[in-house]
């Protein structure tokens, strides 16, 4: 039965999860914007999500060097010295949603792309809603940042709520001027 590694983490009264599978970061669960407590595991996005592609999951809580790391790359990310993520990723999902958070990982920080030019992007033009709803799925948000991706009126939905979209956008603007 597949292991996932689990670790909770608090960064400036924001409660963050992550997630290991096979030594690789597969999951990153947020907590409410406003609100630091974090969710029940088993009921987030997220975790099922990655129930769904794995089947059957156990959960253990473990400190392992990868969680350290990557609290370090967030705190870095937070205060705008970090500009990509580069931690062992394992990607858990269909292959479209794979080729979509991979191309995710090409929007350079501070930037930002519509759903419908990364459909383009893919030569996928009529795959924009199918896109948004990879994006919906990321498991790792943040690392893959599909916080990077708006409507083209503007501001769209994000995994964690609209709130942590507009704050992850405003460090990397801020961090760009």
């Amino acid at each position: 039965m597949p292991e996932i590694i689990y670790l909770p983490f608090w960064y400036e009264k924001k409660g963050f999860v992550f997630l290991s599978f096979k030594e690789r970061l597969c999951g990153l669960i947020l907590s409410d914007f406003s609100c630091p407590e974090i969710p029940l595991i088993t009921k987030t996005p997220t975790f099922k999500h990655l129930k769904r592609h794995l089947k059957k999951i156990t959960l253990r809580k473990k400190k392992i060097p990868l969680f350290q790391q990557t609290e370090q790359r967030l705190r870095d990310y937070f205060s705008a010295q970090l500009f990509y993520f580069k931690l062992p990723l394992v990607l858990i999902g269909t292959p479209f949603q794979k080729m979509v958070w991979k191309a995710l990982l090409d929007i350079p920080y501070g930037q930002t792309i519509t759903y419908q030019s990364l459909a383009y992007k893919l030569n996928m033009p009529k795959a924009t809603r199918a896109i948004a709803q990879a994006c919906k799925s990321n498991p790792l948000p943040i690392i893959i940042p599909c916080h990077r991706v708006i409507g083209k009126r503007g501001l769209r939905g994000y995994s964690a709520g609209l709130a942590w979209k507009k704050f992850l956008l405003n460090i990397e603007s801020l961090a760009c001027l």
